[in-house]
């Protein structure tokens, strides 16, 4: 009964977020609603992903400023990713292997991430081509402990969340600025690579 509930609720929410996605994002960007309605609001985009998280940490640099806008989003996107590792670890267990079911080379993970899960999730945060659910799910399938999880999740996430705020505070005025945070990202990517490259050669 109380997965059903859940489930009901879930789905409930996902409609909500569907329908209204342009109200929302329209309200979050006049800026008028109180900060705490805002994060629980970008939390949301991460539980039900029905609009790329990317747009709304660009909203919110845009609105708020790169700073207070990464804050926002980084601190929303930790505690939703720790949310839905939870539910991936219990009440939606079965729904999650069966996500997991849809990507080949998980395999490969196994044995790095139960040897050592923290520097393995803070190297899938920083990629920017693994996808984040299957990071907040796979560890949580594997019974990864929930704190080195959380706290490589917070750690993994600060540069894309820095980046993507500016990017959004420098769309309509800066260009110069806009392209700097760009470069330095994908310096700082390449250099983050060369590090995972060998790390995983002295595994």
């Amino acid at each position: 009964m109380k997965k059903w509930y859940t489930g009901l609720t879930y789905a409930a929410m996902l409609l909500i977020f569907f329908l209204y996605k342009d109200e929302i994002l329209f309200w979050m960007q006049n800026g008028n609603a109180p900060l705490y309605v805002i994060f629980l609001i970008a939390m949301g985009f991460i539980v039900i992903p029905v609009v790329p998280y990317k747009v709304i940490i660009g909203l919110l640099g845009f609105v708020y400023g790169p700073w207070i806008g990464a804050l926002i989003s980084w601190s929303a996107a930790s505690v939703a990713s720790v949310l839905i590792f939870l539910m991936a670890r219990t009440i939606f267990h079965n729904h999650a292997r069966a996500f997991l079911s849809k990507f080949n080379r998980l395999e490969k993970l196994h044995e790095r991430i139960e040897r050592n899960p923290f520097m393995t999730i803070l190297f899938a945060r920083l990629m920017p081509f693994i996808p984040q659910a299957v990071v907040n799910i796979y560890p949580a399938v594997l019974s990864i402990r929930l704190l080195p999880f959380a706290t490589a999740s917070a750690i993994g996430k600060i540069p894309a969340m820095l980046l993507f705020a500016f990017i959004g505070s420098s769309l309509t005025s800066d260009t110069r600025s806009l392209l700097l945070s760009i470069g330095v990202y994908v310096l700082f990517l390449l250099i983050t690579f060369l590090i995972y490259r060998i790390w995983k050669q002295k595994k």
